[in-house]
């Protein structure tokens, strides 16, 4: 199994002076992951100096006795190519570096005098304190984050938990360099640490570095304050606030122990099956027009205490609904629990979540860390043979336990101005909804719907139009979410690429963001988040852009953010150094990576010299050599007025959206001349194999045959294929890991292109079964147009396709992708409702018969990348 392998090559060695060091070798790309993680947080700081281990976690790259400079640590990272950062939780702090692994022994150093040997300069500190309560007031800015942080606070009567975490300004600003000392020498004892490293270097290697380093930190006394105890809850807890915010959030919440209590997996599940997804019970049942905009559940548990959470947004109006909806979902769950679809797929979306987690060495060095922290690293897998071990009684009578009424905290987020509820009569209708007898789930659940279908509204208000220098605009106005999403995209970007030049794109991309003509790099980040938003990056084969979700509010002040990105960059050279830095180590990473790099070798084997055959970040040479005044020419011919869009969806007038756009937009130019012509792209006429050896113990299989792009008629029964063969239910999935066990992972689809298109498998194995994998993946997708698909088949993966897409239009950022992909595709702006209707009445023959036309023949690619076993 991949979990066993993977553990083999786990070390475990504890230092003389009491700290454990944790190894995994995984020597496939050259990037390696350090990660300290010190078992203390939150929970460890007394009340009269809450917001310490925070504020601790930031002086951390303030300087040390050989890094003394405040911002030279993390120049050294960065100058070895690599990234840092850390994170304080209530019962852990951890500190990670993630680089290539030349800079490795160099890294260790730096990371070591830095935890063994921190300054703490006052100078800093008092700097730093204002630093930390201006996050502290962002988050105070975030309803979600107030409404849960309040929950905990009423939950929680005696335990350090009901504290607000990040700690209030006045105590922050009187922290001194004592405390932080006092804190440290506790706290930052061998004994109480894991230094956990994954990656390119041996355990040997990486043993006698940290000996060298951490080995020099005296094992001293650990004195751990863990706080007073939380007594039994035996009545429910109700309370409310109020904000300038749009929405309302309803935050539940239902004691539950701390670590290693018996239904720990099983609760693990309830909230995977309530809450994760799009499948799950909240998602069909409490989100929806007139009910939820969101709806999630979480089952968090730390050292002594743990939490059930439910967290809710929604329109005033319907809060008391919402709240309904959920403790009927409860209620439900409490009776019957889960169907035994539901209970599956909990687990495997929760095994696969831990598996992907391990791909790539961050993940691997954390994931280590985090289960040694709570006894031991092989609890990896006990903790999955436990939870594959919860039955659905276990579940039913988890939810029985601890989702009681006597149990209950519930705090409600409100607008301002709305009424103030009154407590008794709050209580008596959940009480209520906890006494009615709910009807039982359907055992085979159907395709998830919420209110009038998506076809049926969701362009009811679409306006097209055209700014005065010739850029489209699309704005859907949806008044009932107070939110907005916005994207510009451009035509070209990596179809312009060559092997020269690969990867231009999306370092012009990432290092328009490093400053603008009126801001830097340091301001736009700051202004950005501070109206609680990201401007992303998404470059594609055939466009490229950028995009934005923002509450409705702020979205003035996010356009013009997002506007002044674009229009406006000034392509600093330290911005392009750093951001060069970050490109060249996502290339190591896809380089190891058994599902990028097998893809990497399949389109250059497919597409030959193609634009579509370059890799997605380029190659290590070309990157190195782009310069400014490259990308600052590239941008000029690709950021250009010429076939650019913007969409805006969500609480927006179009009126208002389209005169913001014009005039934030307006002054693009159009372009010089026609960009240079790219032919199609055709795939083979006859079989290739293309095959990479590695040290892995898996073998790593893509096979791709030509197809074709999204403007053709075929694509759609293609792209219903892709449900048939793919997912749980899938009949890949069936054959070649379920009856057969030759992988954990298998699937197939589409790989769309304006230029073309080809219909891929993929497939994860034993490298000793790579033979087998491989031509059992091949005869898989050759006989579709024989007996590889039924009726039933067909019809699932109708209805499931059909309740995917209906389903993810109903945001707004989903809805705007899907418009952009349309337009800039050519394909219609009702493409989408064509499609849906088209896949509805596709029947068995004409299903097989384009599998038979694709995919029956002997052109097509096997790219490997071959385990060693």
């Amino acid at each position: 199994m991949i979990l066993d392998s993977f553990l083999d090559g786990v070390r475990r060695t504890v230092l003389p002076n009491g700290l454990t060091l944790i190894t995994r070798e995984h020597r496939l790309g050259g990037v390696v992951a350090i990660n300290t993680w010190v078992k203390a947080g939150y929970f460890h700081e007394p009340d009269e100096v809450a917001g310490m281990a925070h504020l601790f976690e930031h002086m951390f790259f303030k300087g040390s006795a050989r890094f003394p400079g405040s911002e030279e640590i993390a120049q050294h990272v960065s100058a070895l190519g690599g990234s840092t950062n850390a994170g304080t939780i209530y019962d852990s702090t951890n500190y990670y570096f993630l680089l290539p692994s030349e800079g490795f022994h160099r890294a260790v150093e730096i990371q070591a005098d830095a935890v063994i040997n921190p300054l703490f300069d006052p100078a800093e500190l008092r700097k730093e304190a204002e630093v930390v309560i201006e996050e502290s007031n962002r988050k105070f800015d975030s309803p979600a984050a107030v409404a849960t942080e309040m929950m905990y606070a009423t939950a929680f009567t005696e335990h350090r938990m009901k504290r607000w975490r990040i700690g209030s300004n006045d105590v922050l600003r009187n922290i001194r360099r004592d405390d932080l000392i006092v804190f440290f020498q506790s706290l930052y004892r061998p004994a109480n640490i894991i230094v956990a490293i994954a990656g390119d270097v041996s355990h040997e290697e990486a043993l006698q570095a940290v000996q060298a380093s951490f080995g020099l930190l005296e094992p001293g006394e650990l004195r751990k304050e863990r706080g007073p105890s939380e007594p039994a809850q035996t009545e429910f807890r109700f309370a409310e606030s109020r904000g300038d915010i749009k929405q309302s959030y309803s935050v539940l919440g239902w004691h539950t122990p701390g670590e290693h209590y018996p239904d720990e997996e099983a609760l693990d599940l309830l909230s995977s099956v309530l809450g994760s997804g799009r499948y799950s019970r909240f998602y069909r049942n409490v989100v929806g027009p007139q009910k939820a905009s969101s709806a999630s559940a979480s089952n968090t548990v730390f050292e002594d205490a743990g939490i059930f959470t439910v967290r809710t947004s929604s329109e005033d109006a319907d809060l008391e609904n919402v709240e309904a909806l959920i403790l009927g979902e409860v209620v439900r769950m409490k009776e019957y629990g889960p169907t035994a679809f539901e209970l599956e797929l909990a687990k495997n979306t929760m095994e696969a979540g831990l598996v992907l987690d391990l791909e790539d060495v961050l993940g691997q060095a954390q994931t280590l860390a985090f289960f040694e922290s709570r006894g031991s690293f092989t609890d990896i897998r006990t903790h999955l043979e436990r939870l594959r071990a919860v039955s659905a009684d276990d579940v039913r009578r988890a939810a029985g336990r601890y989702l009681n009424h006597s149990n209950l905290t519930l705090y409600r987020y409100r607008p301002e101005g709305t009424i103030q509820a009154v407590p008794g009569a709050v209580e008596r209708s959940l009480l209520e909804i906890h006494q009615v007898s709910a009807p039982a789930p359907e055992e085979v659940p159907l395709p998830p719907e919420a209110g009038p279908p998506a076809e049926a509204t969701a362009m009811a208000a679409l306006h097209s139009s055209v700014l005065s220098n010739g850029i489209g605009l699309l704005v859907r106005e949806a008044a009932g979410t107070p939110s907005v999403s916005m994207a510009v995209y451009f035509r070209g970007g990596r179809l312009q690429e060559s092997l020269s030049n690969a990867g231009i794109t999306q370092l012009m991309a990432r290092a328009m963001r490093r400053g603008t003509a009126t801001r830097s790099g340091e301001q736009l980040d700051r202004e950005i988040e501070f109206y609680g938003t990201q401007i992303g990056i998404s470059v594609q084969d055939d466009f490229f852009g950028f995009a934005m979700h923002i509450v409705s509010r702020n979205f003035r002040e996010g356009a013009t953010l997002l506007a002044d990105l674009v229009l406006n960059p000034v392509f600093p050279q330290k911005g392009i150094e750093d951001d060069r830095h970050l490109q060249l180590a996502s290339i190591r990473r896809a380089l190891d990576s058994s599902s990028e790099r097998p893809f990497q070798l399949f389109a250059s084997a497919f597409y030959g010299e193609h634009p579509y055959g370059l890799p997605d970040s380029g190659f290590e040479s070309s990157v190195k050599s782009i310069d400014g005044d490259q990308l600052r020419s590239w941008y000029r011919k690709q950021v250009v007025a010429d076939g650019c869009l913007i969409v805006i969806t969500g609480d927006v007038a179009t009126n208002a959206a389209r005169e913001l756009a014009e005039s934030l937009f307006g002054s693009l130019q159009k372009s010089e001349g026609l960009p240079p012509a790219v032919g199609a792209a055709m795939g083979p006429s006859q079989r290739i194999d293309v095959v990479e050896e590695r040290d892995r113990k898996q073998t790593a299989i893509v096979v791709g045959f030509p197809a074709v792009p999204p403007q053709h008629a075929d694509w759609t029964l293609l792209r219903l294929l892709q449900d048939v063969t793919s997912g749980l239910a899938g009949t890949f999935f069936a054959e070649l890991r379920g009856r057969r066990a030759l992988a954990y992972t298998v699937y197939a689809g589409t790989q769309s292109h304006q230029l073309g298109g080809a219909f891929v498998g993929y497939i994860a194995s034993e490298a000793s079964k790579e033979e087998e994998a491989r031509e059992g993946l091949i005869a898989e997708i050759h006989r579709l147009h024989l007996d590889g698909i039924s009726e039933e088949n067909l019809r699932r993966a109708q209805s499931h396709l059909s309740g995917v897409m209906k389903i993810r239009l109903q945001t707004n950022a989903a809805f705007a992708a899907e418009l952009a992909q349309n337009y800039l595709y050519a394909l219609g702006l009702d493409f989408t409702e064509r499609f849906l209707e088209r896949i509805r009445a596709v029947t068995l023959d004409e299903i097989r018969g384009v599998a038979k036309k694709y995919l029956s023949g002997e052109n097509y690619v096997v790219a490997t990348l071959r385990g060693r076993g």
